[in-house]
């Protein structure tokens, strides 16, 4: 069994030993501008994400590099300062690329900064070796790779399964640059050239072709995902005032459990909006709910579920609130409507609004209850001169 494992591996080893540096490459230059085209043509569609051309420059950047490490000859330091300089922008550009993505800022002079440090072991190389150089330069490669990586981790709220598949992928090449920095700092020759063409070129260039098409695919995969996150967001909102909507609201309410905790519902509507719509026009009762839709979201907290539930009726789900605090919540909503008047096309509009508040703990025994039993309250408010907010009573 040990003999056939070793044979296997002298095999393996073989094949890598005879595998031509310029042949890979040449295909990971092609393979980088594939994706560069996919990019670019998924941003042609959707030009409003800038992350998608960050992607293809950077892929472009890195094809040039890998191109020119085939015509460029590898004992001249000027020529690979250019084509290291290259690479170092290609994987700068990936890191601005997910910067981008998650809605961070992106920082172009710290890709300069990066390449500035890449400079210095070849303007001092009277002083250093090509050991030392060698090393270094792999070393900044790595650091690099952790920059990607540490976008790729942090959190942001999102649920990306697909950047765990490019935390991975950048992973792996990160080992072989590491592999690369021990071989120039303690493994290799005295003698060693700026850019040694051996079997760990080769195993490095192989793990690189692996990481191009992972990490191209994972790249369109996260995005993907984000997509359909974003369309299943925009199911459960209202298109007019951003408040979730009323199948949000059913959910919403239908993941509380009535013995878990104590929870309030509070049913809002704008009293009289109809003659709204008829005095002024439908463009002035927009009007009137964004603004109503605004006031909510000013007042009411972060953890709490403001929902649009129909034409002008709006509902708050509170957890963890007393009677006695969404009452007050509610009556400063009241007077928040009634206060805010505002101007269209020469008229003033005022609105005022009736609320009913209802929680678990009045005789509810169920869910439905609880709406249907906030919504008596509403429907009391109305009956009792509207502008005014109502607590259900046992």
């Amino acid at each position: 069994m040990f003999a056939n494992t070793r044979a296997l591996s002298s095999m393996i080893i073989q094949y890598i030993t005879n595998i031509e540096p310029n042949s890979l490459f040449i295909v990971n230059a092609i393979s980088l501008s594939a994706f560069a085209t996919a990019f670019f043509c998924i941003w042609l569609k959707q030009r409003d994400r800038d992350y998608w051309l960050y992607w293809v420059a950077a892929n472009v950047v890195m094809a040039i590099g890998f191109t020119a490490f085939v015509v460029i000859d590898r004992t001249q330091m000027m020529q690979l300062i250019i084509v290291n300089g290259f690479m170092v922008m290609g994987i700068a550009l990936r890191w601005q690329a997910l910067r981008s993505f998650f809605h961070r800022k992106n920082y172009i002079e710290i890709n300069l900064l990066i390449l500035l440090v890449l400079l210095l072991p070849y303007i001092f190389s009277s002083y250093v070796t090509n050991r030392f150089i060698f090393g270094f330069v792999n070393l900044l490669f790595f650091f690099e790779i952790i920059l990607v990586v540490r976008e790729l981790i942090r959190p942001n709220g999102e649920t990306l399964p697909s950047r765990w598949g490019l935390v991975i992928a950048y992973g792996i090449v990160g080992v072989a640059f590491i592999a690369r920095v021990v071989q120039g700092w303690v493994t290799g020759p005295n003698n060693m050239t700026l850019l040694p063409n051996d079997a760990l070129l080769t195993v490095l260039l192989l793990t690189i072709s692996v990481h191009i098409v992972a990490s191209g695919a994972f790249a369109i995969s996260i995005a993907y995902e984000r997509g359909i996150s974003e369309l299943k967001q925009m199911a459960l909102l209202d298109p007019l005032t951003d408040l979730y909507n009323r199948r949000a609201f059913e959910l919403a309410l239908t993941d509380r459990k009535l013995d878990s905790a104590v929870l309030t519902l509070i049913l809002l509507d704008i009293d009289h909006f109809k003659r709204v719509n008829d005095d002024y026009g439908h463009e002035a009762g927009d009007i009137a709910l964004k603004r109503c839709a605004n006031i909510l979201t000013t007042i009411f907290r972060k953890k709490d579920v403001v929902a649009r539930i129909g034409g002008e009726e709006f509902a708050v789900i509170l957890p963890d609130t007393t009677l006695n605090e969404a009452y007050d919540y509610a009556e400063r909503v009241r007077k928040a409507v009634e206060d805010d008047a505002f101007e269209h096309e020469s008229d003033i509009v005022r609105l005022t609004i009736s609320a009913g508040v209802c929680q678990t703990v009045a005789g509810v025994t169920s869910l439905a209850d609880i709406a249907k039993k906030a919504d008596s309250s509403l429907y009391m408010a109305k009956n009792r001169g509207r502008n005014r907010v109502e607590i259900f009573a046992v």
